[in-house]
């Protein structure tokens, strides 16, 4: 009979147990949402403070690279959602926990904080009141002048690697988000941080893809280069850039890679054109379709064709195969890739367009050269 009454004991504790364990489970939920600042571009970096009715603390998080934040278990109910971040004003959201249920926060837009008027007043302060501190203002960011280098082989198109290295991406403006587009001198904020390798000092080239929707190659992505960005401050995953110079507008979304610098030097001397070693010319910058002048355009052979920086080409096309050269051009390599090369148009006696063709120009006063197996074009 003791036994019995054990047993019957020990099962309602269980059930019990399980009860509560099933109530508090079901008394939370969870919520997530998104931070933007007024146009819509996400916000990163965004503390967000969840309180109850009491003002009491009940769970804080922050907005990850986009701008997205998640309450794993917060008690049901109404509870105040608070967002903060620097050069943004504090703004607050009721929401209501639905138990044993996970809800969608609507978007949240923060507003640019507003530029306050110091008034200064003087008067006889009470002998019992202290003197409030001065707080200086936030020193502008050091920055390392870039070394000189051409310009002209960064700022450029270019065929994309195949194993393209990205180490960060712009997220926003640090202080105005709302501008979607940068300039020299604004300090950007980036997602990637020492995890990624970006280090305090360091100077990275800016780039985004674009599709080329060349005839024949409607699949081809181009690569453009928008500047030159230089790390002052850099935690695991975020880091706060200086725009050092800027091919044009630098934008959201535009990645972080190597800055590999060409440096200045003089083109080779003019010589004949090899028109049986031609490369072909592959595309121009983004929303370009053709080339003159002082335009960049890309061809279809780097290094591993010995096609060096500096080396100069005769620039021309043919009205039908087997038919002579029409030259209508020249131009300068400015930097070079494995399999491909930017080059900068010299002079244009006509429009230059993908398909046309750039042989290279050998120097009277070169060494023997080496026999190709390219076909002619």
């Amino acid at each position: 009979m003791l036994l019995h009454i054990r047993t019957l004991v020990t099962a309602v504790a269980l059930v019990c147990l399980c009860l509560s364990t099933s109530s508090a489970q079901t008394n939370q939920g969870r919520i997530r949402g998104r931070v933007a600042d007024g146009s819509g571009g996400v916000l990163p970096g965004v503390a967000v403070v969840a309180t109850s009715a009491d003002a009491r603390v009940v769970a804080t998080t922050a907005t990850d690279g986009a701008g997205d934040y998640v309450f794993e278990k917060l008690p049901a109910g109404a509870l105040t959602l608070t967002f903060q971040i620097e050069g943004f004003e504090v703004a607050s959201t009721q929401v209501v926990i639905q138990p044993g249920a996970a809800s969608v926060v609507p978007l949240q837009r923060l507003s640019l904080a507003s530029i306050a008027e110091s008034v200064v007043v003087t008067a006889r302060a009470p002998v019992d009141v202290l003197p409030l501190p001065v707080i200086p203002p936030t020193p502008l960011p050091v920055v390392v002048p870039v070394a000189e280098h051409d310009h002209e082989s960064v700022c450029g198109p270019a065929k994309p690697a195949a194993e393209s290295v990205s180490f960060g991406t712009i997220r926003s403006r640090r202080y105005g988000a709302a501008r979607r587009l940068y300039a020299v001198g604004d300090e950007l904020i980036i997602e990637g941080g020492t995890l990624n390798g970006i280090e305090a000092g360091r100077n990275f080239v800016v780039r985004r893809r674009f599709r080329v929707g060349a005839p024949g190659s409607p699949d081809l992505m181009g690569e453009h280069t928008s500047g030159v960005v230089q790390i002052v401050s850099a935690d695991e995953r975020f880091s706060i850039g200086v725009v050092m110079y800027a091919c044009d507008e630098l934008m959201i979304g535009d990645v972080l890679a190597p800055f590999a610098p060409e440096p200045i030097r003089a083109p080779d001397p003019v010589g004949p054109a090899a028109y049986d070693e031609a490369a072909r010319i592959l595309f121009a910058d983004a929303g370009q379709t053709m080339g003159m002048a002082r335009r960049l355009m890309v061809i279809d052979r780097g290094s591993d064709q010995t096609v060096h920086a500096g080396q100069r080409l005769t620039l021309f096309h043919r009205e039908r195969r087997g038919a002579s050269p029409v030259v209508v051009g020249d131009a300068v390599v400015v930097a070079v890739r494995a399999d491909s090369a930017t080059i900068r148009i010299e002079h244009a006696t006509d429009v230059i367009v993908s398909g046309d063709w750039a042989a290279p120009q050998r120097s009277p006063v070169a060494g023997p050269r080496v026999a190709s197996t390219a076909s002619l074009p």
